[in-house]
């Protein structure tokens, strides 16, 4: 039997922070990301978007860890983040994705690289690029993502895909595609 469509993306987003691939989440996995994303994206540490997207890591990491790290060991396996993050999606997973959202915005603001208040193809998959995601994975999510299909991703697509990532375990929500886990139909 499968599993449901939330956790297998948790577990994707799991497998994406975890930057040395050791099965734990620490604060230098999310302070990693975070660099990566501002190198790529929003270079200059002065500005807002780095800034934004910096605390923005931060701040998840702190939550992830406040509600995860049940032996209180300063990292959390991928057991605790799937049972805490698991438990929260059945809960219809707005808690966590309030917390995810809440770096979305700097995300969406960094991606969008020419300031135009969309992001286009091309931005989007640098966007995975920046985070060590197979860019054909972001090529496949810009299309399900772009609802309207005016070849760029509003910033409320792009925020019901990152909500869908933790919330939605239908396969025909384009969100559930962000990171490459839906399931063939």
């Amino acid at each position: 039997m499968s599993m449901p469509l939330t956790e297998t993306n948790l577990a994707l987003v799991f497998a994406a922070l975890d930057t040395t691939g050791d099965g734990r989440l620490s604060a230098a996995d999310f302070i990693t990301r975070a660099d990566q994303m501002c190198a790529a994206l929003a270079p200059d540490p002065s500005s807002a978007s780095h800034q934004s997207v910096q605390q923005g890591f931060a701040a998840w990491w702190e939550h992830l860890r406040a509600g995860a790290d049940v032996d209180q060991d300063g990292s959390v396996s991928s057991e605790e983040y799937l049972a805490t993050a698991g438990t929260r999606a059945a809960d219809t997973g707005e808690d966590l994705a309030r917390v995810v959202l809440a770096l979305a915005g700097p995300l969406f603001d960094a991606a969008d690289t020419d300031g135009d208040g969309t992001i286009s193809r091309p931005e989007y998959v640098r966007f995975y690029t920046a985070l060590n995601l197979d860019g054909k994975i972001g090529e496949d999510a810009f299309t399900r993502l772009d609802i309207d299909g005016d070849g760029s991703i509003s910033q409320q697509e792009f925020f019901g895909g990152i909500r869908a990532i933790f919330t939605s375990n239908d396969p025909g929500d384009p969100g559930t595609w962000m990171l490459g886990g839906a399931p063939s139909s």
